[in-house]
């Protein structure tokens, strides 16, 4: 099996581990390792050797989560998909505000907690997503910074 797909097959594996569907993640893999102009569905069925179906399915849920967008080409018929600029960063937005949801419950909890029951466990809670979202928007901020010098993040 040559490297790509390998490349493509491991992160497949790897995403389902955090609770991403495989063909999604295969798709993201063969996405991440795209031509320019990206894949059509078909391509992506063939260079997957999946059925249409799973890989709309796959395409289906990256579009979902912002990480890829449909690319098309004129005179083509077919859409196709590429990875979408700025995608990790928006990926990571995204899940900061779910976390915001988690910082506002551990508030909520602490607030109705019963008379005699721990409370360790919510204000721990509390303290380490205040913290992340104390800290999260200068991480992000240092991203773009590094993006727009081309430092790749090491600036």
């Amino acid at each position: 099996m040559e490297e790509r797909s390998l490349f493509i097959e491991r992160t497949g594996v790897r995403l389902e581990f955090m609770g991403i569907p495989r063909v999604a993640g295969r798709v993201l893999g063969a996405l991440l390792t795209a031509p320019t102009q990206g894949h059509t569905a078909g391509e992506l069925a063939a260079l997957l050797s999946a059925s249409r179906a799973g890989i709309s399915t796959g395409i289906t849920y990256l579009t979902r989560v912002g990480l890829i967008e449909r690319a098309p080409r004129p005179g083509e018929r077919a859409d196709r998909f590429r990875m979408r600029p700025h995608a990790w960063a928006t990926l990571m937005e995204q899940g900061n505000r779910k976390l915001a949801t988690l910082h506002d419950l551990a508030v909520e909890g602490q607030r109705i907690l019963p008379t005699g029951a721990d409370s360790g466990p919510l204000r721990e809670m509390e303290e380490f997503y205040a913290l992340w979202l104390r800290l999260f928007p200068e991480i992000l901020t240092r991203w773009h910074t590094a993006e727009r010098e081309g430092t790749g993040g090491e600036g």
